[in-house]
């Protein structure tokens, strides 16, 4: 997200990086809403990192963002989205993420999501479709990553047999 005011530029941004052998999940925010996971049907809003939400991308020159680590599960899903998706006029962000955080719920019908990449581009859509209204006037983006199961090791099969 930007907005360009020529020397007073600001963006806002979430950051994030998956490193899937360490099922883990790292990510900075710069002014942006946090990042949702969907974990068992439940949705939560990633927690506020140890170190305080950080500034806007551009409010200070020189400022340094820290990475905050999240662990991931199997069938975990993540929801990066841009704030459009939620925010309305004249509402409260917190209002903003908290309906976001029950459509996350109720799209995935109290439960995990089937396997495969199809339910979880079925998934996203009905979300996107849930959240849409005729008041939006931001751009609305959501990117979905969902943490999938280790491929089972061919010796795995031999031990369960023996």
């Amino acid at each position: 997200m930007a907005c360009d005011d020529g020397t007073e530029s600001t963006a806002t941004a979430v950051i994030a990086h998956y490193y899937p052998e360490r099922r883990l999940l790292r990510w900075t925010c710069a002014g942006h809403p946090r990042p949702i996971l969907l974990r068992g049907g439940r949705a939560t809003q990633f927690p506020v990192p140890a170190n305080g939400p950080d500034l806007t991308l551009g409010v200070l020159p020189r400022a340094t963002y820290v990475a905050t680590e999240t662990h991931l599960t199997a069938d975990d899903v993540v929801l990066l989205y841009s704030d459009g998706l939620v925010e309305r006029r004249d509402t409260d962000p917190d209002e903003d993420a908290a309906r976001l955080i029950e459509a996350a719920e109720h799209c995935a019908r109290g439960g995990a999501l089937p396997p495969g990449h199809a339910a979880l581009q079925t998934y996203a859509e009905s979300l996107l479709n849930h959240l849409d209204d005729p008041d939006r006037t931001d751009d609305a983006t959501l990117l979905a990553l969902r943490r999938t199961a280790e491929p089972r090791q061919a010796g795995d099969a031999r031990a369960e047999q023996q």
